[in-house]
């Protein structure tokens, strides 16, 4: 029994620590809303993150002697060209986030040339 109650404490806690670091930077700065972009933006960071984990993993494991030379080229082409593809999501998704901000200005830019 107090090892369930020890639990349940430990779940509460563990939630209350981890909260701020799973909102991200815009939960800590106090700004509510977050556009779309912005949210497809920081997850196609943070995949392209965990994608160069597991490329430095598998040379890491290449080294090591776990992988041989024939699944170590087999999987590092396909982890450089899934990378390759996030890389290329992200340039997207930042230049459409660049784009959705211009956009606002425009209007404001035609009422000073009245």
């Amino acid at each position: 029994m107090e090892f369930l109650i020890f639990l349940a404490i430990l779940a509460v806690v563990v939630v209350f620590v981890t909260r701020p670091l799973l909102r991200g930077p815009a939960g800590r700065t106090g700004h509510k809303t977050t556009t779309a972009s912005s949210m497809e933006v920081a997850d196609l960071e943070a995949a392209r993150e965990a994608k160069y984990r597991e490329i430095r993993d598998a040379e890491l494991d290449h080294r090591t002697g776990k992988l041989s030379q024939e699944d170590f080229e087999l999987i590092d082409r396909s982890l450089r060209a899934e990378a390759i593809e996030l890389l290329k999501a992200l340039d997207s998704a930042r230049s459409q986030g660049t784009a959705a901000q211009r956009e606002p200005s425009g209007p404001r830019g035609a009422r000073n040339g009245r």
